[in-house]
């Protein structure tokens, strides 16, 4: 059975704020969780901050004021081909519709979105993370400021708080209109994001906190998986002997192997693979880390890796993390 409460209506604050292109905004999307739809009406980019759309009931909310934050343009690199662009803060929900459970009636419409609207916002946050390279983690967060020495008190010599601020002006490639359509579409249907992908997003993600044996191992297996569905691919061009070293238990060594001894092309140097097999090995079965250098050539490679051989097929020059992605239709 099925509840409909067309009177839903929501203000949410994303817990990350998303950069979108300008013509994103001012729209309707269709989008859901599980068995759950909703829309979200996104906000005008009037200034300063934005504005909430004209929907009933939003304006006369006392936490909605002149003040709130609905869009705001930061300090940004962006490519000049997605400009304007802003940073989404809030967005309505509407429409909301549900299943009805005999066994919990209380577990209506309004409660399923209060249940599953982080669980949506992860997954929409994943799909961005994805295909941008924005870093939304709202549980560990990375600040383009940050204070040199906080939590200091100098008794010799006699220095006040920090010693300084460390500052960076960030490179952001905010979703198209189409893109985020897609994304909100995506996450209603439950479509998740190729794993490579995931992992991508993952090693570039411990990279920028300084975790470099995590990044190394989200890194190695992001390319492996690649690598083995290229190899596998060609399995009608290898030897028989070849073919029979493929199976359930290859990993990244194996793969890099039978591409060398059959001769199959590689984007990336079999000596780079191994140098890469290598770290992986290291960190995973000896716990050993790599330093910065390490690891950032080692995402970097993954990401040159994955341009060739991922899924998602990358357009134009690179871009940051990963080179601008041409969204697959859905």
């Amino acid at each position: 059975m099925w509840g409909i409460d067309m009177e839903v209506r929501a203000i949410f604050e994303l817990p990350v704020h998303i950069w979108v292109m300008c013509d994103a905004l001012d729209a309707t999307y269709p989008t859901g969780y599980d068995k759950l739809r909703f829309n979200i009406v996104m906000p005008d980019d009037r200034p300063p901050v934005g504005g909430a759309p004209p929907m009933p009931g939003v304006e006369s909310r006392p936490e909605v004021g002149e003040q709130v934050v609905w869009v705001k343009e930061y300090a940004a690199f962006i490519p000049e081909s997605l400009r304007p662009a802003t940073a989404l803060h809030r967005v309505i929900v509407t429409d909301v519709e549900g299943p009805s459970y005999d066994h919990k009636s209380w577990f209506t419409p309004e409660h399923q979105l209060a249940a599953y609207i982080n669980r949506w916002f992860n997954d929409v946050r994943t799909w961005t993370e994805v295909l941008t390279g924005q870093d939304l983690d709202p549980n560990h967060r990375v600040y383009d400021a940050e204070s040199v020495g906080a939590g200091l008190t100098f008794i010799e010599p006699p220095h006040d708080g920090a010693l300084g601020f460390t500052m960076t002006t960030p490179r952001v490639l905010p979703l198209r209109a189409q893109e985020w359509a897609d994304i909100l579409g995506f996450v209603r249907e439950g479509k998740e994001p190729p794993l490579e992908e995931v992992l991508s997003r993952d090693a570039r993600a411990a990279f920028r906190r300084d975790a470099y044996r995590r990044a190394i191992i989200d890194a190695a297996t992001a390319l492996e998986i690649a690598l083995g569905r290229h190899v596998c691919s060609h399995a009608d061009q290898l030897s028989e002997r070849q073919r029979g070293r493929i199976s359930e238990r290859t990993a990244l060594g194996g793969y890099v192997s039978i591409a060398e001894d059959s001769g199959l092309p590689l984007a990336v140097s079999v000596d780079r693979l191994r140098w890469l097999n290598s770290l992986r090995n290291d960190a995973a079965h000896r716990g050993a880390a790599p330093g910065h250098s390490e690891a950032g050539a080692a995402v970097k490679m993954m990401i040159e890796f994955l341009a060739v051989y991922g899924q998602f097929p990358r357009t134009g020059g690179s871009e940051p993390d990963g080179g601008e992605l041409v969204l697959a239709t859905s």
